[in-house]
């Protein structure tokens, strides 16, 4: 999958709880931590970028809706559980 397409979907699913900003610069600072790069990702590495913001979403929604939240992601992206 190319990675702004998965990032794309990520930042849209997220910028209604922390705004467009914020999940845009979430994304680009842990897809560095992840060393996901421009070209191509993997179903690893966009499991790996949707769990960690999960975790940062607990504090502005709440364990349990940020994870309905990105388990919707996951099933968008095909990245599993």
């Amino acid at each position: 999958m190319v990675t702004a397409d998965a990032v794309r979907e990520i930042v849209r699913a997220i910028t209604p709880f922390i705004g467009e900003n914020m999940a845009h610069a979430a994304a680009r600072l842990h897809c560095q931590k992840l060393g996901i790069g421009d070209a191509h990702v993997t179903r690893e590495q966009i499991a790996a970028l949707i769990s960690r913001l999960e975790t940062g979403l607990y504090v502005f929604i709440g364990r349990d809706r940020a994870s309905l939240l990105m388990a919707g992601v996951r099933q968008t992206l095909g990245a599993g559980a």
